[in-house]
């Protein structure tokens, strides 16, 4: 049986984490190491991200604007300010809360 906190740590989590990596390093100019660092993740996973060979489907994030907007945010946040991971998480939890909402995935 899938409980809905499966659906959302193999499905919503990953989508969220590519486009949060994909916009501080394509709109931020961070680079891979400085994103694991920050995130909390190692820098193959990273690579993953940016290559799309994990939560390839995310781009349907992007259609959702509140979503989307929250996503921008964060990374806005985390280029420009010191925050600590829990602040991230924090943030992060937000966005994943919103978007179940949004998507009803979970």
């Amino acid at each position: 049986m899938k409980l809905p906190c499966d659906i959302c740590m193999w499905g919503l989590i990953p989508m969220i984490k590519r486009e949060l990596v994909l916009n501080l390093y394509q709109d931020h100019n961070i680079n891979k190491t400085s994103i694991s660092i920050k995130l909390g993740i190692t820098k193959g996973s990273v690579t993953q991200y940016i290559q799309g060979k994990r939560a390839s489907d995310s781009g349907k994030l992007r259609k959702l604007k509140q979503i989307d907007s929250l996503i921008k945010k964060l990374a806005k946040l985390i280029a420009t300010k010191k925050l600590s991971k829990k602040d991230i998480a924090q943030k992060f939890c937000q966005i994943c809360k919103s978007a179940q909402k949004e998507t009803g995935i979970c």
